[in-house]
């Protein structure tokens, strides 16, 4: 049986130089699902101020001696609640009655000045983005932006009709890096683009990463 073989580590010059920028890659991720989880639960833990202040100083106070794993569980029971009231939302929101209710407050937002530009977008972008929301995008592709020569990902939303427009244009949703949330829209020649031959999400994590998550090939895939 053939041994493992650990390899050197080289000195701190060398790791530093080669490996920096390849350990805060993977550091910055892990430190933003870190920080919006405590956000997250903080701002749970502070809902037990709701509580009468008679039961949270009588049984959840500190000279009780349950008083941690109380304040625990409450924090659990509130963080599935809050679960189900959000996917009660959905599911509301997915019926006959509750769209039309959605619509409705849509309305009453887009009647509102600058509100309903910003209101807009986001509901645009967070649909794009949701559960579901890469069917907003019908393929991935490779354009020179923002010069010739340089390579960039892209997301085809559909074809471009304007009558000012040529025939057999594409609007690309060019995101930026490593938020793709932000970006730009492009109107390109059919032309211009290549196919990449990834799904939406192997793009996005491509791009999420910078560049170091790369797709397997479609040869590795069949393997």
């Amino acid at each position: 049986m053939e041994k493992l073989k650990f390899p050197r580590l080289p000195n701190f010059r060398t790791l530093f130089r080669a490996h920096f920028v390849s350990g805060l890659l993977i550091l910055i991720p892990l430190g933003v699902i870190l920080w919006m989880l405590s956000g997250f639960m903080r701002f749970l833990w502070s809902l037990q101020e709701l509580l009468p202040y008679s039961l949270r100083e009588g049984v959840l106070g500190e000279g009780h001696p349950l008083a941690f794993l109380l304040k625990f569980a409450l924090t659990a029971v509130l963080a599935i609640a809050l679960a189900f009231i959000i996917s009660l939302l959905g599911w509301v929101s997915q019926q006959y009655l509750g769209q039309k209710l959605l619509e409705a407050v849509s309305d009453v937002i887009q009647r509102i000045p600058v509100v309903r530009s910003v209101y807009g977008a986001l509901d645009q972008m967070l649909r794009a983005f949701g559960s579901g929301g890469g069917q907003q995008f019908s393929r991935v592709v490779y354009l020179e932006y923002p010069r010739q020569g340089v390579w960039t990902l892209g997301f085809v939303t559909g074809s471009a009709r304007a009558a000012q427009i040529p025939e057999g244009c594409l609007n690309v949703f060019v995101p930026t890096s490593p938020n793709p949330t932000s970006g730009f829209y492009l109107i390109v020649p059919e032309s211009q683009v290549r196919d990449a031959k990834m799904g939406v999400e192997d793009a996005f994590r491509t791009i999420l990463s910078l560049g170091v998550a790369q797709p397997q090939s479609a040869e590795k895939r069949k393997g």
